[in-house]
This record gives C-alpha cells, structure tokens and sequence, in this order.
C-alpha cells in the first residue's frame, strides 16, 4: 500500500513537471511570436518609412525642374544666384514628412570633358588652355598641378603620356589590381577615383570644383572665386579681383564679364582663347533633395538638362 502511494506521487509529480514544461515552452512560443510580430511590424513600418521619404526627396526633384523650367520661360536673359532656382528650399513639411531641396549650376564649375575636344584629342589652343586653368587650380587648392596631366591622358584617345607627370596603361597595370586607362570622356566625376594621383584627399578638396555635365563653358554668373581666379592661368585675377568681379555680378552677357576684368587679362583672354569658355547661361543643373519620415532620412542626387523636355543625366539615391 505504501508503495502504492509512493508510485502515485511520483507520476502526480512527472505529471507536474511536464504541465510546467509545457506551460513554459508555450510562453517561449508567445513570446517568440510576439518578438516575431514586432520585428514584422517594425520593419514594415520602416520600409512604410522608407517609400514615404524616398517620394518626398522624388517630388522635390520635381519641383526643382519645375523652378528651372519657369526660369527658362520668364527669365532667361541669363543664369545667376540673384535668381530664385538659386535659393535652397529650407524643410518644408509635408504630410507626416518634410522635405528641402538645393539646385546648383554644374555650369559654373570646370568641366573635365573641355579637356578633350568631341574626337578626345588635345592638340589645340583652346584645349590646351583649359588644361592650364585645370593646374591653376589646383594650385589655388594648394595641390599639386601637375596632377593635372594624368586627368589629361586619362581623357584623351590616345596612349603616349602628356608629360612626364602623365599616366598611360604602363601606370594603370603596376597598379593591384592592374587596369587601362580609359581612353575616353569622363561620364561620371566619380571616375576621377580610378585616375593616377587621385587619392581620396585630393578628391574631396577639387571634385566641388569639378563636374562632366554640360558643354564646357563657365559661367561667370555662378562660378566660385577660384573658378574665376583660374580663368587667367598667370594669376592676374587674384582672390581680390575675383571678389569684385562677383560683387559687379549678374552679368548680362560675356562681354561685360571680360570688359571687367584688367587689360592684361583681357589680352591674355583673347590670346589664349579663354573668351571661347565662359558664358552667362546656363542649361546643366544639379539637384540635391532629401526627405524625412520619423527617423527616415532618403538623400536623391540628381543632374538634370534644362530643355524641353526636361532630360535626367544623373540619378542617385542615397
């Protein structure tokens, strides 16, 4: 009888523990199903987030191309920062987001495609000047101008070195992993990575300086002072001729740009075929806009060519 008893406590408390077992392995399964349900939602709720701010950022893109197109059709007797397209959006709510925006004129930068002429050759004057406002200013960023001569080779079609300080396949292939040079206009400024001498410092101090889009003229309008300083390669505009220079800016046209600047500059202009590079207008344009939902932030970079229609040359969702 005694042992009877013994047995029914001992299943009594088998049938204990496996309640308790199984009492606890259901609570991990909840809570597993809980987690699991949190995380879903959680990420749905962040690509809602996501999509939510990737169309704000999308839609002040089109906003930007719809203030350059306006520009175009009510103002276009030339291309300034006095204008509106010039003028960032600061963050503008809408819906349960905010977006902002800022257009930039690629024009008023230097174009590394005006290296080359159309047949990628360098052999004339207005090229080779280029190529001399090109090591002026790098010198203005107290960088070594003659990394200048590498972006020469890697544009142009042929493969002998510009100079000494040039760089052709020979360099690319002791380079791990070896590749060519490109023979070839630039299509992204990003390429400026891949070429000879171009280290990430150098990068980040001349590529604002810098763009591929447009057809290779400056406009004076909307240049930075070092832009304008390295029109004239000698130096005869310096850092306080440019300010003025800016200060007398819009400009209507070219002309009263050039008749701006001192006589020996205007001479050197003429001679060097500088006045052949600048202008006052503007079709290439950049558009950098973001949008915000909660703690989604979506960054869309693009470049955009004014016309009708409008045509979309760069496209970049960071």
């Amino acid at each position: 009888m005694h042992r009877h008893n013994k047995l029914l406590k001992n299943e009594g408390g088998f049938a204990l523990l496996l309640s308790l077992l199984v009492v606890l392995l259901l609570t991990v399964l909840i809570l597993e199903i809980d987690f699991q349900a949190r995380a879903d939602l959680r990420a749905a709720g962040n690509f809602r987030d996501d999509l939510k701010a990737f169309y704000l950022a999308r839609s002040a893109v089109s906003a930007g191309e719809a203030i350059l197109k306006e520009d175009l059709r009510f103002s276009n007797k030339y291309d300034g920062l006095d204008e509106l397209w010039a003028y960032p959006v600061p963050e503008y709510p809408l819906g349960d987001g905010v977006l902002s925006g800022a257009i930039t004129d690629e024009t008023g930068k230097f174009n590394l495609n005006s290296l080359v002429d159309n047949n990628g050759k360098t052999a004339a004057t207005v090229q080779k000047t280029r190529h001399k406002q090109l090591r002026r200013l790098f010198e203005l960023l107290q960088l070594d101008p003659e990394l200048a001569d590498p972006i020469v080779d890697w544009a142009d079609i042929d493969s002998e070195p510009i100079s000494a300080y040039g760089a052709e396949d020979e360099s690319y292939r002791r380079l791990d992993p070896p590749y060519s040079a490109k023979n070839a206009r630039f299509d992204t400024l990003e390429e400026l990575h891949m070429v000879w001498g171009i280290t990430d410092d150098v990068y980040r101090k001349i590529s604002p300086y810098l763009t591929v889009y447009g057809d290779g003229l400056i406009n004076v309008n909307t240049a930075d002072s070092l832009i304008i300083q390295s029109l004239d390669f000698e130096g005869g505009i310096d850092e306080s001729i440019a300010g003025r220079l800016i200060e007398n800016r819009p400009y209507e046209n070219k002309q009263k740009f050039i008749d701006s600047v001192p006589a020996d500059v205007k001479t050197r202009f003429t001679t060097a075929g500088t006045t052949s590079g600048i202008d006052t207008k503007s079709n290439f344009f950049s558009i950098t806009a973001e949008g915000k939902v909660q703690n989604t932030r979506k960054i869309v970079r693009a470049i955009i060519r004014r016309g009708n229609p409008m045509e979309l040359l760069y496209f970049k969702v960071e």
